[in-house]
C-alpha cells in the first residue's frame, strides 16, 4: 500500500477490507423493467435458487419491518473474511467498483478503515 500522510493509502486488494460493503444492506443488482436484467441476476436465478431466496425473504423481512435498505452491511458479506459470500454472482455495480479508486477511498474513510 502506498499513500500521502494524511490521506488513506490507496490500495490493490480488496483483502481483508469490504469496507465498500457496509452500507449497502443487499447486492446492488441493477435491473431494467420490462428487459431481462444484468447478467449476474440471471445466472443467479438459474444456478442458484437458494441464494436468490436468501435475498427474497431479506427483502421481504426488511419490507415488513419497515428497513432499512440501507446504511447495514450487505447480506452477502462474510464478516470474518471481509470477502463477498457469493462473488461469482456479484452485481455490475460491485464488479466495476474500482479497487483503490475515489469511491473504494471514500467507503474505506466511511467505514473508519485505514
Amino acid at each position: 500500500m502506498t499513500g500521502m500522510p494524511g490521506r488513506l493509502p490507496v490500495i490493490d486488494s480488496c483483502d481483508d477490507c469490504g469496507a465498500c460493503c457496509q452500507v449497502v444492506s443487499r447486492p446492488p443488482f441493477y435491473r431494467i423493467f420490462d428487459e431481462s436484467g444484468e447478467d449476474a441476476w440471471e445466472r443467479l436465478k438459474a444456478d442458484r435458487p437458494e441464494i436468490l431466496a436468501e435475498f427474497v425473504a431479506d427483502y421481504r423481512a426488511r419490507r415488513a419491518a419497515g428497513g432499512p435498505f440501507f446504511g447495514t452491511p450487505c447480506i452477502w458479506l462474510d464478516a470474518e473474511s471481509r470477502r463477498c459470500r457469493h462473488y461469482e454472482y456479484r452485481p455490475r455495480a460491485c464488479r466495476e467498483f474500482e479497487v483503490g479508486g475515489s469511491d473504494c477511498r471514500d467507503a474505506r474513510r466511511r467505514a473508519g478503515f485505514g
